[in-house]
């Protein structure tokens, strides 16, 4: 048994048993493919795919498991050889984080910049998306570091919170709301919002009910709807942070207390390699995080022992 082959077979699977497709990504041929595949097939004595003629019709029940255990393996490999390569060149590689806009935009430049100057030799990139797309990107091996605007339960990926942030109120100096103290769902009611696609909050009964039903339109990158704002299409509900006095001087921002916030989280892979210049990125996005804190996050073998870690963390204001 060969590496090449279950390389192979897990990458057969993953093009849909379509082998010139497979052969194409794998610089090679298709007959050298399916010699390969016949002689690990022949070597565990039991078929791994259904074949009509040439052609590979499905994954046998044998066959999806020796998949899944080939893929583990081909990660387990990957994870030596990036190993090595730290413990040899503990300042150098790759660094590849999938951020939501929120988080991209307006927590890792500042954080990105200072982590760049002590690691220049680690090659960083930063992939944009949805929180799902993001957490594909993760569970795929793709990125190292999930960064998403909220702590969700039921993730294939360990979750630690990052840092609390709030919600606030953005709008035009001259509006009409713009010299009120302090401001209630029910002064909402009369004006028509553009807000980040999260509800406002269910502890103000019908008032904020009311108040959801004038969104006028929602708008996850926060320069998108701060433009909505500028072009009078309403109060818009953002993220306090994403607010920049500089850029947004023309805006004007209030912060709602009953407005809810969320728990920013980093998300990593289960099992997966961390490498030391991850944990230095991951200390500067929550200092409250250290390596041994971490590692003993990533150690829990229990949703309710990872709970009790959690428990005793401080997640700071943002």
């Amino acid at each position: 048994m060969k590496l090449q082959q279950l390389r192979y077979i897990v990458e057969v699977a993953n093009h849909r048993l379509n082998l010139s497709a497979t052969a194409e990504s794998l610089y090679t041929s298709q007959p050298g493919i399916s010699k390969q595949v016949r002689m690990l097939e022949d070597e565990l004595g039991v078929q791994i795919f259904e074949r009509s003629g040439k052609h590979l019709t499905q994954i046998t029940p044998i066959g999806r498991d020796v998949i899944k255990v080939a893929a583990e393996v081909l990660d387990k490999v990957a994870t030596i050889k990036v190993m090595a390569k730290q413990h040899v060149h503990p300042e150098q590689g790759t660094l590849t984080i999938a951020a939501t806009h929120l988080q991209a935009r307006y927590i890792l430049p500042a954080l990105l910049k200072g982590f760049m100057t002590r690691f220049p030799k680690v090659a960083v990139t930063v992939m944009q998306g949805s929180a799902a797309q993001c957490r594909a990107t993760v569970l795929a091996g793709v990125a190292h570091l999930l960064l998403v605007d909220d702590l969700q339960e039921g993730s294939d990926l360990l979750m630690i919170p990052c840092f609390q942030w709030q919600r606030g109120l953005v709008l035009p100096k001259e509006h009409p709301l713009a010299k009120a103290a302090s401001l209630t769902p029910a002064e909402l009611v009369e004006f028509a919002l553009v807000t980040d696609g999260r509800g406002l909050s269910a502890a103000h009964g019908a008032d904020c009910a009311h108040a959801e039903s004038r969104i006028a339109c929602s708008a996850s990158d926060s320069d998108v709807l701060k433009t909505y704002v500028r072009q009078g299409m309403g109060i818009g509900v953002m993220a306090t942070f994403a607010w920049e006095p500089q850029r947004d001087g023309d805006l004007l921002l209030k912060p709602v207390p009953w407005l809810p916030g969320a728990v920013a989280a980093i998300g990593l892979r289960r099992g997966a390699f961390l490498c030391g210049y991850l944990y230095d990125l991951i200390e500067r996005l929550a200092p409250q995080l250290t390596r041994e804190q971490v590692n003993q996050c990533c150690a829990a073998r229990s949703g309710e022992e990872l709970d009790a870690l959690l428990a005793n963390l401080t997640v700071p204001q943002r």
